[in-house]
């Protein structure tokens, strides 16, 4: 059985990206943790801060005994730190002298606090959750702000929630019909995703490019009107774009066009909506069911409405 600690930023989207990656879907959720007995592919994920093997679960009043019952023989390996989260009740050298004690018959064991191989945490939530650590997150999503990259765009999405959106598709290949300056093209790549790019601005295609390049990266990008896809593909990920200066019967005219024209030719659809406009009712009045709904707040006066929108069959 796995752990996974997920970001509080938004939970409901940090479990269904987890769900949405993982091949099993029965979990325990409890608090910001989710137990699934998989190990997913935990480095492809934005919003999972650290992978855990788990030892054992317990309570308050069993945790000594379960500590003193566990062999750390088996998981041991050159040296070790215990960690305690959340805790307001052991002391955390009465706990570690535990696991030393069943330990320190093997050769040279060692207690590192700073760089150990053997990471163990104690959890103290709803349950009791005595974990091995496998992995906390350091990928470096704050690098590739737009306002970092090559060439930039005021409205690209923030480089985690772009991970995130092609992780909800659970796809081997995806399509942005609206690519802009390629957020989500470049977090797809990264993950070695098959990815493909229209855009309507023939300058925005070469920003784009240039962009992937800046990362030795590249994709099949288009210039190319996203009403006019003539291919079909695994899944489609995207935001839907809008202009401050644009008339808002404009903008949704666009979006209704676009969700009809790419139900023909995608069985899953991973889309953004700015929160001014009609998303669930213009989605209701099209042929696309609508799977899962997250909003993300932006700034007091814009948010995004994220859907993952399927086919009944």
């Amino acid at each position: 059985m796995y752990l996974y600690k997920l970001s509080k930023q938004n939970l409901e989207l940090s479990k269904e990206e987890l769900l949405a990656v993982a091949k099993k879907k029965d979990y325990e959720h409890v608090e910001n943790y989710l137990l699934i007995d998989e190990l997913v592919d935990y480095e492809k994920l934005a919003y999972t801060k650290k992978t855990y093997k788990l030892l054992f679960t317990t309570s308050k009043k069993n945790l000594i005994k379960q500590l003193e019952l566990f062999n750390f023989n088996n998981i041991y390996k050159e040296s070790f730190r215990l960690k305690l989260v959340n805790n307001h009740v052991f002391e955390i050298l009465d706990l570690a002298d535990i696991i030393w004690a069943d330990i320190e018959h093997l050769e040279h064991p060692i207690v590192n606090l700073r760089n150990a191989r053997t990471k163990i945490d104690i959890i103290f939530s709803k349950k009791i959750f005595c974990c091995l650590l496998i992995h906390k997150q350091k990928e470096s999503f704050e690098r590739r702000k737009a306002h970092l990259r090559k060439y930039n765009h005021p409205t690209s999405l923030n480089p985690r929630l772009a991970r995130c959106l092609v992780n909800l598709s659970d796809a081997k290949e995806i399509l942005d019909p609206f690519c802009g300056a390629g957020g989500i093209l470049l977090e797809a790549l990264l993950i070695r995703i098959k990815t493909n790019g229209f855009d309507l601005d023939k300058i925005m295609i070469k920003k784009c490019r240039k962009n992937l390049k800046s990362f030795n990266l590249k994709c099949d990008l288009k210039q190319q009107n996203a009403l006019k896809i003539n291919k079909f593909y695994e899944a489609i990920v995207t935001d839907m774009p809008y202009g401050k200066n644009s008339k808002i019967s404009d903008i949704e005219k666009t979006y209704k066009d676009f969700l009809k024209k790419s139900y023909s030719f995608t069985n899953k659809l991973i889309i953004v909506f700015p929160n001014f406009t009609k998303n669930k009712k213009i989605i209701t009045n099209s042929k696309w069911k609508i799977k899962k709904h997250f909003s993300y707040y932006l700034h007091k006066s814009l948010s995004k409405e994220i859907f993952v929108l399927g086919k009944n069959n």
